[in-house]
Protein backbone atom coordinates (compact mmCIF):
# COMPACT_ATOMS: atom_id res chain seq x y z
CA UNK A 1 0.00 0.00 0.00
CA UNK A 2 1.25 3.38 -0.95
CA UNK A 3 2.37 5.51 1.56
CA UNK A 4 3.24 9.54 2.23
CA UNK A 5 5.10 11.74 3.51
CA UNK A 6 3.70 10.68 7.12
CA UNK A 7 6.85 7.97 7.32
CA UNK A 8 9.49 10.38 5.69
CA UNK A 9 12.51 12.94 7.26
CA UNK A 10 15.07 15.12 5.86
CA UNK A 11 17.80 16.58 8.15
CA UNK A 12 21.27 18.27 7.23
CA UNK A 13 24.55 18.40 8.66
CA UNK A 14 27.81 20.35 7.96
CA UNK A 15 30.75 18.74 6.60
CA UNK A 16 34.55 18.72 7.68
CA UNK A 17 35.63 18.26 3.92
CA UNK A 18 33.95 18.11 0.65
CA UNK A 19 32.14 15.20 -0.05
CA UNK A 20 32.90 13.43 3.35
CA UNK A 21 29.63 12.52 5.41
CA UNK A 22 28.75 14.85 8.09
CA UNK A 23 29.70 13.73 11.39
CA UNK A 24 25.91 14.32 12.57
CA UNK A 25 22.68 15.01 10.71
CA UNK A 26 21.43 17.83 13.40
CA UNK A 27 19.71 19.80 11.18
CA UNK A 28 15.73 20.25 10.03
CA UNK A 29 15.78 22.94 7.25
CA UNK A 30 12.97 24.80 8.61
CA UNK A 31 9.25 23.80 9.60
CA UNK A 32 6.83 21.88 7.41
CA UNK A 33 9.49 20.35 5.15
CA UNK A 34 8.84 18.99 2.16
CA UNK A 35 10.87 17.67 -0.53
CA UNK A 36 10.83 18.42 -4.55
CA UNK A 37 12.35 15.87 -6.53
CA UNK A 38 15.49 13.93 -6.00
CA UNK A 39 17.30 13.65 -9.25
CA UNK A 40 20.83 11.30 -9.63
CA UNK A 41 22.52 11.55 -13.16
CA UNK A 42 24.98 9.24 -13.88
CA UNK A 43 25.95 11.08 -17.29
CA UNK A 44 25.89 7.92 -19.53
CA UNK A 45 27.75 7.03 -22.56
CA UNK A 46 26.48 5.59 -25.60
CA UNK A 47 29.26 2.87 -27.22
CA UNK A 48 28.14 2.66 -30.73
CA UNK A 49 29.61 -0.23 -33.39
CA UNK A 50 30.31 -0.35 -36.81
CA UNK A 51 28.13 -2.50 -38.75
CA UNK A 52 25.23 -2.06 -36.53
CA UNK A 53 22.39 0.08 -35.31
CA UNK A 54 21.61 -0.96 -31.81
CA UNK A 55 24.52 0.42 -29.00
CA UNK A 56 26.69 -1.93 -28.54
CA UNK A 57 27.56 -1.07 -24.70
CA UNK A 58 27.34 1.64 -22.23
CA UNK A 59 29.78 3.36 -20.42
CA UNK A 60 29.30 6.08 -17.32
CA UNK A 61 30.76 9.68 -16.57
CA UNK A 62 30.25 11.79 -13.65
CA UNK A 63 27.77 11.63 -11.04
CA UNK A 64 25.66 14.57 -9.79
CA UNK A 65 22.05 15.32 -8.40
CA UNK A 66 19.85 17.80 -7.02
CA UNK A 67 16.77 17.82 -4.31
CA UNK A 68 14.78 20.97 -3.71
CA UNK A 69 13.42 21.46 0.19
CA UNK A 70 10.57 23.66 0.56
CA UNK A 71 9.79 25.41 4.54
CA UNK A 72 8.50 27.69 6.35
CA UNK A 73 11.10 29.78 7.84
CA UNK A 74 12.25 29.34 11.58
CA UNK A 75 15.84 28.86 12.47
CA UNK A 76 18.56 30.76 10.55
CA UNK A 77 20.82 27.75 10.44
CA UNK A 78 21.05 27.31 6.72
CA UNK A 79 22.45 30.84 5.84
CA UNK A 80 25.79 29.24 7.02
CA UNK A 81 25.89 27.77 3.31
CA UNK A 82 26.25 31.24 1.92
CA UNK A 83 28.18 33.10 4.23
CA UNK A 84 30.00 30.46 6.44
CA UNK A 85 30.15 30.68 9.96
CA UNK A 86 28.06 33.20 11.95
CA UNK A 87 30.03 35.34 14.65
CA UNK A 88 28.02 34.82 17.84
CA UNK A 89 27.97 37.40 20.47
CA UNK A 90 26.17 37.44 23.77
CA UNK A 91 26.73 35.98 27.69
CA UNK A 92 23.17 35.01 28.10
CA UNK A 93 20.01 35.23 25.90
CA UNK A 94 19.45 36.90 23.83
CA UNK A 95 22.50 35.26 21.21
CA UNK A 96 23.00 37.16 18.25
CA UNK A 97 24.54 35.12 15.53
CA UNK A 98 25.60 37.69 12.69
CA UNK A 99 26.25 36.50 8.62
CA UNK A 100 28.11 38.53 6.59
CA UNK A 101 30.77 38.83 3.82
CA UNK A 102 30.12 36.51 1.27
CA UNK A 103 33.22 33.76 1.39
CA UNK A 104 35.19 32.97 -1.66
CA UNK A 105 34.94 29.44 -0.64
CA UNK A 106 32.17 27.30 -0.48
CA UNK A 107 30.26 25.85 2.81
CA UNK A 108 29.08 22.25 2.17
CA UNK A 109 26.91 19.57 3.95
CA UNK A 110 25.57 16.18 3.82
CA UNK A 111 21.30 15.56 3.33
CA UNK A 112 19.98 12.73 4.62
CA UNK A 113 16.20 11.70 3.26
CA UNK A 114 14.81 8.99 4.90
CA UNK A 115 11.35 7.19 4.49
CA UNK A 116 9.73 4.03 5.69
CA UNK A 117 8.76 2.06 2.77
CA UNK A 118 5.99 -0.88 3.07
CA UNK A 119 8.85 -3.51 2.22
CA UNK A 120 12.25 -1.88 3.05
CA UNK A 121 13.51 1.34 5.12
CA UNK A 122 15.38 3.62 3.05
CA UNK A 123 18.02 6.25 3.54
CA UNK A 124 19.89 7.86 0.90
CA UNK A 125 22.73 10.19 2.10
CA UNK A 126 23.72 12.61 -0.71
CA UNK A 127 27.25 14.45 0.17
CA UNK A 128 29.21 17.53 -1.06
CA UNK A 129 25.54 19.51 -1.53
CA UNK A 130 25.86 22.90 -2.15
CA UNK A 131 23.13 25.63 -1.73
CA UNK A 132 22.54 26.70 -5.41
CA UNK A 133 20.07 28.99 -4.42
CA UNK A 134 17.58 30.01 -1.48
CA UNK A 135 14.11 32.19 -1.45
CA UNK A 136 12.27 33.57 0.90
CA UNK A 137 9.14 35.05 0.34
CA UNK A 138 5.68 35.83 1.80
CA UNK A 139 2.34 37.98 0.99
CA UNK A 140 -0.84 39.13 2.75
CA UNK A 141 -1.93 36.12 4.55
CA UNK A 142 0.68 33.86 3.58
CA UNK A 143 3.40 32.04 5.53
CA UNK A 144 7.33 33.06 5.20
CA UNK A 145 8.13 30.51 2.57
CA UNK A 146 12.05 28.91 1.91
CA UNK A 147 12.72 27.02 -1.35
CA UNK A 148 16.38 26.06 -0.74
CA UNK A 149 17.77 24.38 -3.95
CA UNK A 150 20.59 22.08 -3.56
CA UNK A 151 23.14 20.57 -6.19
CA UNK A 152 25.16 17.49 -4.64
CA UNK A 153 28.71 15.73 -6.12
CA UNK A 154 28.04 11.91 -5.04
CA UNK A 155 25.57 9.36 -3.12
CA UNK A 156 26.44 5.70 -2.37
CA UNK A 157 24.74 2.83 -1.58
CA UNK A 158 20.80 3.39 0.40
CA UNK A 159 20.49 1.65 3.42
CA UNK A 160 17.65 0.19 5.59
CA UNK A 161 19.19 2.27 9.10
CA UNK A 162 16.34 4.87 9.41
CA UNK A 163 17.23 7.66 12.34
CA UNK A 164 14.61 7.17 14.90
CA UNK A 165 14.17 10.30 16.19
CA UNK A 166 15.31 12.92 13.33
CA UNK A 167 16.17 16.71 13.86
CA UNK A 168 13.88 18.70 15.26
CA UNK A 169 13.85 22.60 14.62
CA UNK A 170 15.47 23.93 17.67
CA UNK A 171 13.75 28.06 17.09
CA UNK A 172 10.17 26.51 16.41
CA UNK A 173 8.65 29.52 15.25
CA UNK A 174 6.86 30.22 12.28
CA UNK A 175 6.83 33.19 11.06
CA UNK A 176 4.45 34.76 8.71
CA UNK A 177 3.69 38.13 6.72
CA UNK A 178 2.57 39.39 10.09
CA UNK A 179 6.02 39.24 11.49
CA UNK A 180 7.31 40.97 8.67
CA UNK A 181 9.35 44.50 8.53
CA UNK A 182 9.95 45.95 5.11
CA UNK A 183 12.47 49.52 5.16
CA UNK A 184 14.03 51.17 1.96
CA UNK A 185 16.24 53.84 1.81
CA UNK A 186 14.34 57.47 1.07
CA UNK A 187 17.01 59.26 0.40
CA UNK A 188 18.30 60.10 3.93
CA UNK A 189 17.30 57.35 6.04
CA UNK A 190 15.93 53.97 6.26
CA UNK A 191 12.38 53.99 6.57
CA UNK A 192 9.43 51.46 6.77
CA UNK A 193 7.58 50.39 3.80
CA UNK A 194 3.68 50.87 4.27
CA UNK A 195 0.95 48.18 3.56
CA UNK A 196 3.61 46.20 1.97
CA UNK A 197 1.46 43.38 -0.63
CA UNK A 198 4.55 40.76 -0.95
CA UNK A 199 8.04 40.16 -1.11
CA UNK A 200 10.62 37.86 -1.94
CA UNK A 201 14.46 37.92 -2.17
CA UNK A 202 16.61 35.22 -3.61
CA UNK A 203 20.47 34.38 -2.85
CA UNK A 204 22.53 32.82 -6.37
CA UNK A 205 25.71 30.98 -4.92
CA UNK A 206 26.51 30.22 -8.90
CA UNK A 207 28.74 27.57 -7.06
CA UNK A 208 30.28 24.47 -9.44
CA UNK A 209 31.02 21.11 -8.92
CA UNK A 210 34.72 20.14 -9.70
CA UNK A 211 35.53 16.99 -11.31
CA UNK A 212 38.92 15.31 -11.46
CA UNK A 213 40.19 12.78 -13.74
CA UNK A 214 40.01 9.33 -11.52
CA UNK A 215 36.60 9.40 -10.07
CA UNK A 216 33.21 9.57 -11.33
CA UNK A 217 31.91 11.72 -7.83
CA UNK A 218 32.64 15.44 -7.27
CA UNK A 219 35.87 16.44 -5.93
CA UNK A 220 35.59 19.97 -5.07
CA UNK A 221 33.28 23.09 -5.45
CA UNK A 222 34.45 26.50 -6.22
CA UNK A 223 32.36 29.92 -6.43
CA UNK A 224 32.09 31.71 -9.35
CA UNK A 225 30.21 35.07 -7.89
CA UNK A 226 27.12 35.70 -5.59
CA UNK A 227 23.81 37.25 -6.82
CA UNK A 228 20.87 38.69 -4.75
CA UNK A 229 18.18 39.95 -6.10
CA UNK A 230 14.39 39.93 -4.93
CA UNK A 231 10.87 42.04 -5.76
CA UNK A 232 8.02 43.35 -3.62
CA UNK A 233 5.13 45.13 -4.20
CA UNK A 234 3.42 47.85 -2.52
CA UNK A 235 0.65 50.71 -2.31
CA UNK A 236 1.13 53.25 -5.22
CA UNK A 237 1.77 56.15 -2.83
CA UNK A 238 4.50 58.72 -4.38
CA UNK A 239 6.96 58.70 -6.83
CA UNK A 240 9.61 58.54 -4.89
CA UNK A 241 11.11 55.03 -6.18
CA UNK A 242 10.04 55.62 -9.37
CA UNK A 243 12.48 59.28 -9.54
CA UNK A 244 15.34 56.54 -8.14
CA UNK A 245 15.25 54.38 -11.14
CA UNK A 246 15.12 57.47 -12.90
CA UNK A 247 18.18 58.78 -11.11
CA UNK A 248 20.18 55.77 -11.83
CA UNK A 249 20.16 57.02 -15.43
CA UNK A 250 20.19 60.74 -15.25
CA UNK A 251 21.92 61.48 -12.00
CA UNK A 252 25.44 59.45 -12.60
CA UNK A 253 26.73 58.17 -10.97
CA UNK A 254 24.15 57.62 -8.83
CA UNK A 255 23.42 53.89 -9.67
CA UNK A 256 22.90 52.71 -6.56
CA UNK A 257 19.83 53.78 -3.81
CA UNK A 258 22.70 54.22 -1.25
CA UNK A 259 26.18 54.14 -2.14
CA UNK A 260 29.22 51.21 -0.50
CA UNK A 261 28.11 49.41 1.86
CA UNK A 262 25.53 51.40 3.68
CA UNK A 263 21.82 49.49 3.79
CA UNK A 264 19.44 50.33 1.49
CA UNK A 265 16.64 47.41 1.86
CA UNK A 266 15.98 45.91 5.29
CA UNK A 267 13.52 42.93 5.49
CA UNK A 268 12.94 41.76 9.30
CA UNK A 269 11.21 38.82 10.94
CA UNK A 270 10.27 39.39 14.65
CA UNK A 271 8.16 36.82 17.20
CA UNK A 272 8.04 40.41 18.81
CA UNK A 273 9.49 39.29 21.81
CA UNK A 274 11.95 41.24 24.00
CA UNK A 275 14.93 40.21 25.89
CA UNK A 276 15.41 36.38 26.29
CA UNK A 277 12.30 35.59 24.23
CA UNK A 278 13.06 37.26 21.34
CA UNK A 279 13.31 35.66 17.57
CA UNK A 280 14.21 37.26 15.25
CA UNK A 281 15.90 37.33 11.54
CA UNK A 282 16.97 40.59 9.98
CA UNK A 283 18.24 40.33 6.51
CA UNK A 284 19.76 43.26 5.59
CA UNK A 285 21.19 44.87 2.05
CA UNK A 286 23.74 46.81 0.33
CA UNK A 287 24.62 48.14 -2.78
CA UNK A 288 20.91 47.88 -4.19
CA UNK A 289 19.56 49.40 -7.66
CA UNK A 290 16.47 49.34 -8.70
CA UNK A 291 15.88 46.33 -12.22
CA UNK A 292 12.32 47.63 -12.97
CA UNK A 293 9.27 49.53 -11.74
CA UNK A 294 6.23 48.47 -12.59
CA UNK A 295 2.76 50.26 -11.99
CA UNK A 296 0.72 47.08 -11.62
CA UNK A 297 -2.64 48.70 -13.63
CA UNK A 298 -5.14 51.58 -12.92
CA UNK A 299 -8.69 50.02 -12.64
CA UNK A 300 -11.35 51.24 -11.30
CA UNK A 301 -12.33 50.77 -7.76
CA UNK A 302 -9.66 48.67 -7.14
CA UNK A 303 -6.45 49.30 -5.27
CA UNK A 304 -3.50 50.88 -6.89
CA UNK A 305 0.22 49.09 -6.77
CA UNK A 306 3.84 49.54 -7.58
CA UNK A 307 6.25 46.51 -7.96
CA UNK A 308 10.21 47.03 -7.34
CA UNK A 309 12.06 44.60 -8.62
CA UNK A 310 16.12 44.95 -7.49
CA UNK A 311 19.50 43.77 -7.17
CA UNK A 312 22.13 43.81 -4.25
CA UNK A 313 25.96 43.58 -4.21
CA UNK A 314 25.90 42.27 -0.69
CA UNK A 315 23.41 41.79 2.58
CA UNK A 316 24.23 40.46 5.93
CA UNK A 317 22.18 38.37 7.68
CA UNK A 318 21.35 38.96 12.13
CA UNK A 319 19.54 36.46 13.85
CA UNK A 320 18.72 36.77 17.68
CA UNK A 321 17.43 34.02 19.53
CA UNK A 322 18.22 31.60 22.47
CA UNK A 323 20.72 29.48 20.95
CA UNK A 324 23.95 29.76 22.80
CA UNK A 325 25.99 28.48 19.64
CA UNK A 326 25.50 28.52 15.85
CA UNK A 327 24.69 25.44 14.21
Amino acid sequence: MVRTGAHGYIQYGWESTFGSVSSGFDKPFGLQQSVGAITLNNSRKDIRKLNQVEREAFAYGQQSGSVSVDFILSNPWLFKALYGAATTSGSSAPYTHTYDDAPKTVTSFSTEVGFAGETENISRKMLGCILSGFSINTAVDDLVNVTADITFGSEGDATTSLDSTPAADDINFPYTFAHGSLKWYNGSSLATVAEVQSVSTTFTQNANLLYAVGSHKATATYRQGFDINGTFQTSWKDNNMLQQLIDQIDTPPSSEIHSGSSAALELKFTNGGSGAAEKSITITLHGVTIDTHTVDGIVPVDPVFETINFEARGASVVAINGTATAK
